[in-house]
């Protein structure tokens, strides 16, 4: 089993919580989903769980080169975490943002963008170079692709870290 180090005793309890949603997020047990959604709130080495998907053929078809994300998911985690300036610029500008991007402990050479899609999709995306990443990391149907945030910190810069559970 799998357990993380605190060094405040006074957030003990939560970390334990913390855990065990971590853990039930990795499906290694079941937990209610009212325990698992705090996971996004818990930071852990200065990153903090955004958002999980298991890919689809459409996230993984060569044409698309894009991943579409849970709406809620996005709207619920990954709002809270950006700033206003990234957030209005996600949702109203075509390019959306560039961020910088993790996989393991390496940061990917381009990076990947991440939007709000308005025409006909209306959902949220990781697009540009994400079929480049997806081939590089041999990932299928079926895979589940986990987002973490954190923030560069001197700069502040918005860095997203992607791990993947294979199937």
């Amino acid at each position: 089993m799998a357990h993380f180090l605190y060094g405040d005793a006074e957030v003990f309890c939560l970390s334990c919580l913390a855990d065990q949603a971590y853990l039930a997020q990795q499906q290694i047990f079941e937990l209610p989903e009212s325990v698992c959604n705090i996971a996004p709130a818990i930071e852990r080495n200065g990153k903090v769980f955004l958002i999980s998907k298991v890919l689809t053929r459409s996230d993984l078809d060569d044409n698309l080169s894009r991943v579409l994300l849970p709406k809620k998911h996005v709207l619920d985690n990954v709002s809270n975490f950006l700033t206003m300036k990234e957030w209005e610029d996600v949702n109203n500008t075509e390019e959306g943002i560039k961020v910088r991007t993790w996989v393991g402990d390496r940061e990917e050479e381009n990076g990947t963008h991440f939007k709000y899609w308005d025409k006909s999709l209306k959902s949220y995306l990781f697009y540009k170079h994400w079929i480049k990443l997806a081939k590089k990391h041999s990932l299928n149907i079926g895979d589940k692709l986990n987002v973490w945030g954190r923030r560069d910190p001197d700069t502040n810069e918005l860095q997203f870290k992607f791990t993947f559970d294979k199937q």
